[in-house]
């Protein structure tokens, strides 16, 4: 069962000469490695160490012996030249080695069999929970990545979204990426209902009809239904591709070899049971349980989201380790949410009052925002760990690969070296010197409960799980967990991808990441190496010598080529030999590209773009040290992923610029000198390094950041200060009265505020409106909107709806509105923002037509509660056709009113009030306003369960409130005992957080119909 030929269409996306031709993934299970290919890796290693030692033992002769290093500086330059050969040859050795170990694993796996999954999957399996942090992410990223994670082929999945956006967004950009992210758990979650729903109630139905046979077997028409089942399934996959927002190859990928490869999985096992069916062969009954129990496992999946920069109690450190460390630590918990003069907190709740509840799972599954996984990736990694012989693997994963096809040059020659880690990692893994990679991996609870480290921040307890003392922080928790005798695994398949940058700029950001700590780190390898023997075990040189390598040869590498480049060594020490030491790296390599879908010349490619990232490198190595010198933490810098270009950092334009100009420096000289042998190497960079600047940034993008650059250098703009008021102070201008703001403002506005922005899209952010002040608009005292700096550009909020019950009956017969902002504002202050730009009453107006648009969904027959201000209400022109516009009976809030204000009301508009605190105040206040409703705060109620006199005074409140014709409303119910009181008090209707919390619209819908 294949899918159409719509759900292989291409993104419609500009692709650059000499860009990716490759559309299909890797092979999920690498090739078997011939002999022939095996041996050629050997025989490169011992080429490589054989003419180094012979370079080194012919310099020494030669230098020292011979007595050609006659000064002291010729001397140190033989020494120098030595190490640097040195060190480029342990890098060179250290790649053909962890080939040799991939190749030795990949002859060696040997992939569990389907049916010993499905077996798996019949019995109990561990809870595994995967969280995704995001800052900033496109929605569609996120999404792709979501999908991928709640698609995995396990039970029980539950996939959190770990949101680490600013909590107030400064622009328009920056709310909406935050808005969509909230949205979209939700909205991925109900489209995984549709599925999850149907193959759940047709396996319930199976087991139901086996219950009332007489004997315990299955039939044909068995293998029939679950046939129809697993058609439904892969038309379903079919579908949600066809929906897929195609942009670039990552989105091509995610549809043709994430969803479509599913859906023929689930078609061909469609096709196996109705061809069974068709033969009249009936399957046992065990295994149409797998195959039932294989479907549900492929939708039964629950996705929320998180945001740590909500709570004051979790850390706010700006990296990616700390938004995972501070959902980890909550794991197992439950917690409330408790108002404190710093911010809301989460605090540990007691039995019955938790309001966030965090599983402990037995597996934490970490993948960013990025990436996706193959469907079978949690099965395999979990059920790898859970065999005997893994059971202290803290960390199994399988290194990303890159996506086929990028669009970009850039992308391309980035994603060989990527695919050229993943052989680096398999290999580790050969010789014990596995390295967690943080983009993707299974890890176990229980060892990170292990190396948890506890700190404190004020009075809050921090946490921590991974490292965030560097910005490589999946590389040093690899140390902590080897301290605790935990090991790692790479599982050897391509199961994982993930999106390299598109552009030089992002580029720069991640490998100057990648380059910084790893120098810091190198010093705690003696910690793990001192734990191991002290249990007894051996450590290994390959073990060492490897970790090393990987954690310090960023370094030492791009130090050592800078030094060759650019210092004119002795003549004497340039020997054609030196060409036997880089030639098998590089022959290697090319064959290692060419494997993995490449071109054999890319490796020359490969090597200039390593060259005009040199100054990235030395910069994130050079970050490493000066950590260490002072003791600073390096900020951390996330990669953009932004479809628009990234500009360079001037550094690392001019200084591949200025290695040019010395290169070609460099070959002018040697050509005038006759030194053929240093010419080749020269002329070499020379080619190299120009055609990695001209491919892979562009002679226009390098004119135009350092042109951008200058501009932002020279031109500085400067602020005007604010004037001083004079003596006595300057007379403030009137502010424009609402007559004239709606003189000035469009036609079809609410005043000079534009209506709903987005509105029930199908994204799922439902209830969403954005307002703005019309251009021109005149504002509370002398700023204008060019002037102002700190106010209210734009107001972006959404409703909320909190139910009112019959306390008696437990029905809702209404729903009071509140609104939310989008940046997090409390409401109120929302609203003295805005009535500081005298624009509160036209945000009044807007909140209210918002909340009745909202409320069309809202059960028949129930009444809508909005809060109105004293302004809006002493202005009957406007409200009276604002309040036409609802199409159920109105109830307004008012804090204060006068009689003459509510006698201007509609006769179908019922007013409520609150208690005024004081019961003779209260009851004057009833008797003189003839509210239909009155509501009784919190403080009303506080005692009410043991408190004689409290329920005595409510009872003749509502006793008074009876004989005028008003009806009780309690606000703030908080607990059974307070809601059983107020029934014995009379009070006949009653909202509260025990009682409902204020929910969207959808789930105000959902909640009603479940009753």
């Amino acid at each position: 069962m294949k899918g159409n030929s719509v759900d292989q269409r291409v993104p419609d996306t500009q692709r650059q000469w000499g860009a990716d031709r490759r559309s299909a993934p890797h092979p999920l299970v690498p090739p078997a490695v011939s002999e022939g290919r095996i041996a050629r890796g050997r025989l490169a290693i011992v080429l490589t160490i054989t003419v180094w030692a012979c370079y080194l033992i012919g310099t020494v002769i030669q230098q020292f012996i011979a007595g050609r290093a006659s000064t002291a500086r010729l001397a140190i330059e033989a020494i120098v030249y030595m190490i640097v050969v040195t060190g480029l040859a342990a890098s060179a050795t250290a790649y053909l080695i962890t080939r040799i170990g991939y190749f030795y694993r990949s002859r060696a796996h040997h992939r569990a069999p389907r049916i010993v999954l499905d077996n798996y999957l019949q019995g109990a399996t561990p809870s595994v929970t995967v969280i995704v942090p995001s800052y900033q992410e496109d929605e569609r990223v996120i999404r792709t990545t979501l999908l991928s994670a709640a698609l995995q082929e396990y039970p029980g999945l539950r996939v959190v979204l770990l949101i680490d956006d600013p909590q107030r967004p400064r622009t328009r950009a920056a709310r909406d990426l935050l808005l969509a992210a909230r949205a979209l758990p939700g909205a991925i979650e109900a489209e995984l209902a549709i599925p999850y729903g149907r193959v759940r109630t047709a396996y319930e139905r199976f087991e139901h009809s086996l219950d009332e046979r007489d004997e315990h077997a299955s039939t044909v028409e068995d293998m029939r239904d679950l046939a129809a089942e697993y058609r439904f399934a892969a038309g379903w996959l079919y579908g949600l591709g066809r929906r897929q927002e195609m942009v670039d190859h990552t989105d091509a990928f995610f549809v043709d070899h994430i969803l479509n490869a599913l859906a023929d999985d689930l078609g061909t096992i469609a096709e196996a049971l109705e061809g069974g069916a068709e033969e009249k062969a009936a399957l046992p009954v065990e295994r149409l349980i797998q195959l039932h129990r294989r479907l549900l496992a492929v939708f039964d999946a629950s996705v929320t989201s998180f945001e740590r920069k909500r709570y004051v109690s979790l850390s706010h450190e700006p990296n990616k380790a700390m938004n995972l460390n501070s959902y980890i630590g909550l794991m197992g918990g439950g917690y409330q949410e408790v108002n404190t003069p710093l911010g809301v907190a989460l605090v540990p709740a007691g039995p019955g009052q938790a309001e966030l509840t965090i599983p402990d799972p037995d597996y934490v599954l970490t993948l960013d925002a990025d990436s996706v996984l193959l469907p079978e990736y949690a099965l395999r990694l979990v059920h790898l760990m859970e065999q005997g012989a893994h059971e202290r693997d803290a960390v199994a994963q399988t290194p990303y690969s890159a996506f086929p096809g990028s669009a970009t040059r850039i992308e391309r020659i980035s994603g060989a070296t990527t695919d050229i880690q993943h052989i680096v990692h398999q290999g580790m893994t050969h010789y014990d010197a596995t390295f967690w990679v943080g983009a993707n991996a299974v890890l176990r609870k229980k060892a990170l409960d292990d190396i948890r480290e506890i700190a404190y921040e004020g009075d809050w307890e921090i946490r921590r799980y991974i490292q965030d003392r560097t910005v490589i922080e999946d590389t040093e928790s690899t140390i902590d967990l080897g301290v605790h005798g935990w090991t790692l695994y790479n599982y050897p398949e391509r199961m994982a991808y993930s999106a390299t940058p598109p552009d030089f700029g992002s580029l720069c950001i991640q490998r100057q990441r990648w380059a910084n700590g790893g120098l810091l780190i190198l010093s705690r390898l003696k910690d793990q190496f001192r734990a191991r023997a002290a249990r007894g075990k051996k450590n290994r040189f390959g073990e060492l010598f490897l970790r090393v390598n990987y954690m310090a040869s960023i370094f030492w590498s791009s130090v050592c080529l800078v030094v060759m480049l650019v210092y004119p060594f002795n003549a004497d020490l340039l020997n054609p030999i030196l060409l036997l030491v880089s030639v098998p790296y590089f022959l290697m390599m090319s064959a290692d590209l060419k494997a993995c879908g490449y071109r054999r010349l890319d490796v020359l490619r490969v090597y200039g773009f390593n060259l005009i990232l040199l100054p990235v490198n030395l910069s994130g190595s050079f970050a490493s040290i000066l950590q260490l010198l002072t003791g600073e933490k390096s900020a951390f810098k996330r990669t953009p992923k932004v479809r628009d270009r990234t500009t360079s950092a001037t550094t690392y334009l001019i200084a591949p610029l200025a290695l040019i100009a010395f290169c070609a420096w460099t070959v002018v000289r040697d050509i005038q000198l006759h030194q053929w042998d240093n010419l080749v190497f020269a002329g070499l960079n020379l080619v190299l390094a120009t055609y990695a600047m001209a491919a892979y940034v562009g002679p226009g993008n390098i004119l135009v950041d350092l042109f951008t650059h200058l501009r932002n250098w020279l031109y500085r703009p400067v602020h005007p200060k604010k004037r001083a008021r004079e003596a006595g102070g300057a007379k403030q201008p009137a502010p424009a009265t609402h007559a004239e703001g709606r003189a000035l403002a469009p036609n079809g506005a609410i005043g000079d505020w534009a209506s709903v922005l987005h509105y029930r899209s199908d994204r799922g952010s439902s209830g969403l409106v954005a307002v703005r002040p019309a251009a021109g608009r005149s504002t509370r005292g002398a700023q204008t909107p060019s002037s102002r700096s700190n106010s209210f550009e734009e107001f972006t909020f959404f409703t909320v709806f909190q139910p009112i019950f019959e306390l008696r009956s437990g029905e809702a017969v209404g729903y009071e509105a509140l609104t939310r902002f989008a940046d997090g504002t409390r409401p109120e202050r929302g609203l003295a923002a805005a009535q500081a730009q005298g624009v509160h009453i036209d945000l009044d107006a807007a909140l209210i037509r918002a909340a009745m648009a909202s409320a069309n969904a809202l059960p028949d027959g129930a009444w809508l509660a909005l809060n109105i201000s004293s302004d809006l209400l002493r202005r009957p022109r406007e409200l009276e056709p604002l309040l036409a516009e609802s199409a159920r009976p109105l109830v307004l809030e008012v804090a204060e009113a006068d009689r003459a204000d509510l006698d201007r009301l509609p006769a179908d508009v019922r007013i409520a009030v609150g208690d005024a605190g004081a019961g003779y105040d209260t009851l004057a206040r009833m008797e003189s306003l003839k509210p239909a409703f009155l509501k009784l705060g919190r403080a009303s109620l506080a005692g009410i369960e043991t408190e004689g006199a409290r329920r005595a005074s409510i009872r003749s409140l509502v006793d008074f409130a009876r004989e005028h014709g008003c009806t009780v409303i309690a606000e703030g119910i908080e607990s059974a005992q307070q809601r059983d009181a107020l029934v014995a008090c009379g009070v006949p209707l009653g909202q509260g957080f025990y009682l409902g919390r204020p929910v969207p619209v959808e789930r105000a819908l959902a909640d009603a119909t479940s009753r």
